[in-house]
């Protein structure tokens, strides 16, 4: 086996064990810390980024900007089956966003750990965090609509701040 490919093994085995140690001793809040300090990471990993308004460019700045500090993360906009990419209702925006490769969905399986608890919740934050500084004056929530093996599928919501 690749060295690099075992080492990213050992750490993804040793993630998982981990979460699955904190969800078990903290509960429920767990997920609230973990998307907290992803949160943080993601304000701190694109502070010298180019900014939009345009969701489709900011999700372009953002992948740049994470590929900048080593992070691969394929992720895209998602029209899917509805009529438009955007749909607002409620001073809220929406658009479906498709995450293809993702080192915690990799990391869960490694370890055998259920996806939606405090590693994709950790993600979340990350990616929630980056987009509100690539789209400044913005609330940023990711909701999963759908988990698998091979891809998630994510509805993401925002709002402006005024």
């Amino acid at each position: 086996m690749d060295p690099q490919v075992k080492r990213f093994h050992e750490v993804a085995y040793f993630t998982g064990s981990l979460a699955q140690g904190a969800e078990k001793h903290l509960g429920r809040s767990c997920n609230s810390i973990s998307f907290m300090a992803g949160k943080k990471f993601g304000l701190e990993a694109v502070e010298a980024s180019a900014t939009s308004t345009d969701p489709v460019q900011a999700l372009e700045i953002l992948r740049e900007a994470l590929e900048k500090r080593g992070i691969h993360w394929e992720f895209e906009a998602f029209q899917g089956g509805k009529s438009e990419l955007v749909e607002e209702s409620d001073g809220k925006k929406r658009m479906r966003v498709v995450f293809r490769t993702c080192m915690v969905r990799n990391a869960l399986f490694r370890f055998a750990h259920e996806q939606k608890q405090s590693l994709c919740q950790m993600a979340h934050g990350v990616f929630a965090g980056a987009l509100e500084k690539v789209m400044p004056n913005t609330k940023v929530h990711l909701e999963i609509l759908q988990a698998g093996p091979n891809a998630c599928l994510k509805e993401l919501i925002w709002e402006e701040q005024k």
